[in-house]
């Protein structure tokens, strides 16, 4: 079963997850955990997620080295 938010929610995953951990939690609960320092951002949508992650990322750009499973689809994140 498809919800309205998994195309979003790959298209994060797909470009940012291999620094963020990111999930929808339910319609206008999104999450980017940073993959370092652990802390998160939140957004009603998922582009505004998106424009977080990008302003956190270019004032602080996480890792890509770190150790983590980086998205694959289908992949379940925590």
């Amino acid at each position: 079963m498809n919800s309205d938010w998994d195309e979003p929610l790959d298209a994060l995953r797909w470009h940012w997850g291999t620094a963020y951990i990111i999930n929808c939690l339910a319609a206008g609960r999104w999450i980017a955990e940073r993959r370092d320092t652990h802390e998160t951002l939140r957004a009603d949508t998922p582009l505004g997620l998106r424009d977080k992650i990008i302003a956190d990322y270019t004032a602080r750009p996480v890792s890509r080295d770190l150790p983590g499973q980086p998205y694959s689809r289908g992949a379940v994140h925590k």
